[in-house]
């Protein structure tokens, strides 16, 4: 599968880099939003208290309100830029989910060696090499899962760290449930090729039992003939 999909270690990590960065990027933007929608409503406080406080003085003055209201002026000017939290939240789960399919990758990829240099034999295979990809392979995958971790819980609001948390340990149950579907998917594979290793034999030795026996049965004739 791996082969057909042409595809290779370090074309999975650069991918997985792309989604690390592009989950990091959207933490900070929902951090950005909820700090500056606080500045802002901030703001408004401020503008809002210097408007009571000319409306209390213009009466204390001359014992009387103004028919319009001052138009009120910000002490300091905020930058605001409307951000769709929900949309940055679910641009940041789109890319966990193509990480976690990328990490399932490489997973199999591995898998998929080991077992191939348990069952094939290569007498051109450096094994030291194939021994540091996978390892380099692994603890790349790794750190960028710490720097998901460490984006999520530690740089954004508790809300991003409640998702990581619910998302890595549901990925973990997957796990489980995926890893138990993999050994039985094996076993009855193994089962399946079993039984049909029996089968080919009993055939095979049916095959043979009949031409030994016809062989028996030409040469008896043959005896008989020869006889008369």
């Amino acid at each position: 599968k791996w082969q057909k999909l042409n595809v290779d270690p370090l074309s999975i990590l650069f991918a997985a880099n792309a989604c690390v960065a592009a989950i990091k990027q959207g933490c900070k933007l929902y951090k950005d939003a909820k700090t500056s929608f606080m500045e802002i409503k901030k703001t408004v406080d401020e503008v809002a208290s210097d408007v009571k406080a000319v409306r209390g003085f213009w009466a204390k003055l001359f014992g009387t309100t103004p028919t319009s209201s001052p138009k009120p002026v910000a002490k300091k000017k905020e930058a605001y830029v409307a951000v769709d939290e929900t949309q940055v939240m679910a641009d940041i789960v789109t890319q966990l989910s193509q990480f976690f399919k990328l990490q399932e990758q490489l997973a199999d990829h591995i898998r998929e060696e080991e077992e191939k240099s348990k069952t094939i034999y290569s007498p051109d295979a450096n094994l030291m090499e194939a021994a540091l990809k996978r390892v380099m392979a692994q603890d790349q995958m790794a750190a960028l899962e710490v720097e998901i971790r460490e984006a999520m819980v530690y740089g954004a609001p508790k809300e991003m760290g409640a998702l990581y948390s619910r998302t890595f340990q549901m990925r973990d149950v997957i796990k489980a449930e995926q890893d138990k579907a993999r050994k039985k998917r094996d076993d009855e594979s193994w089962q399946r090729k079993e039984r049909q290793r029996l089968l080919n034999e009993r055939q095979a030795y049916l095959l043979a039992t009949i031409l030994f026996l016809l062989y028996m049965w030409l040469l008896l004739g043959l005896l008989h003939r020869i006889g008369r």
